[in-house]
């Protein structure tokens, strides 16, 4: 139990931290007061995961052509020595 509870105060920890580091960048730029901001943080936590998965999948697609691109050329490759 020592480790899960470890673990869970690490992942909560590191929530909050999140949070707070969100609330204080969106008082810098809005000029709200750090509790005002702290409202707009689920919103902007879940603008930044759709970025993140939006570009994860860019990313994905970008390897996955390169990867068949790479594969059309070996395969041309083995069987101009055939």
């Amino acid at each position: 139990m020592g480790r899960f509870s470890f673990g869970l105060t690490v992942a909560l920890t590191a929530a909050a931290a999140a949070a707070a580091a969100l609330a204080y960048r969106i008082s810098r730029e809005t000029g709200k007061s750090l509790t005002e901001a702290l409202a707009e943080v689920p919103a902007e936590a879940e603008r930044y995961l759709e970025e993140v998965v939006t570009r994860g999948r860019e990313a994905l697609d970008a390897g996955r052509s390169a990867a068949a691109e790479k594969q059309a050329e070996i395969e041309r490759r083995l069987n101009e020595r055939a």
